[in-house]
């Protein structure tokens, strides 16, 4: 889980009846206080651990309402808030689409489509993303080779990755084998970093597509199109939870 920052000048804005305008104004002019000292740039980047002063009065941060969205990660994108090298990211997507401050539970690297979900909840996402937890991620991988009915095998018993990490065993089917690629389905419940990827690399299979369908129960199909993004009620997000398709 990413810790969640934001702007000093957004900061002010959100939790004080001051503009945009007025909140940059302040910092400029030497009125707030981070953390003991005097602050006068409007982009600092503060936590949720800072302390801000207004005219020597604390600044805290109002009741936000906890929220979870779906949202269809396009491939191509950067799975993060900002990236210090330019590139587009999924908070460029969501940009005016959700008034909330929220962070993504897990990561899809950046050549991979499919569900992402957004918060602004801690808890949850940190009860989504715990190996504990044991959450199924479904995914439709298309592999540069076929797969022999002991390579599936294989995946389903489990292997070692090249950094030592040891995968548990996966769900694996095939869904359709071409000239030269095989499409599958393969269900894990771990984040590894880039994990389906390097578990065919095992295989020596390389992944040509990757897309994430399924977090649990809920399906990609409540966002089919990359870019669509939706805020969740409670009997979507049971489904997440306990998993029921």
């Amino acid at each position: 889980m990413e810790e969640l920052r934001e702007k000093l000048q957004r900061f002010l804005q959100r939790n004080t009846n001051l503009s945009r305008r007025k909140a940059g104004e302040a910092i400029k002019s030497g009125r707030v206080k981070v953390n003991g000292r005097v602050i006068t740039d409007p982009w600092l980047e503060i936590d949720s651990f800072s302390n801000v002063f207004l005219d020597n009065e604390k600044v805290n941060p109002r009741y936000e309402e906890k929220v979870v969205y779906a949202f269809h990660k396009p491939a191509g994108i950067i799975t993060a808030m900002k990236d210090d090298r330019g590139r587009l990211t999924i908070a460029d997507l969501v940009a005016g689409k959700i008034r909330e401050k929220v962070f993504h539970v897990g990561r899809l690297d950046r050549d991979t489509e499919g569900l992402l979900l957004l918060t602004n909840d801690g808890n949850f996402a940190n009860k989504i993303a715990h190996p504990s937890s044991e959450i199924e991620k479904t995914y439709i991988a298309t592999i540069d080779d076929f797969l022999s009915e002991k390579e599936l095998e294989i995946l389903s018993k489990g292997v070692i990755l090249e950094d030592g990490f040891k995968t548990s065993g996966a769900r694996v089917r095939v869904l359709k084998k071409k000239e030269k690629s095989t499409i599958v389905e393969l269900i894990i419940h771990e984040g590894h970093k880039r994990e389906v990827r390097e578990m065919f690399k095992v295989l020596n299979k390389r992944v040509l597509a990757l897309k994430r369908t399924a977090i649990g129960g809920l399906n990609i199909d409540i966002v089919p199109k990359p870019g669509m993004i939706k805020r969740l009620n409670e009997e979507e997000l049971s489904k997440i939870i306990k998993g029921d398709r």
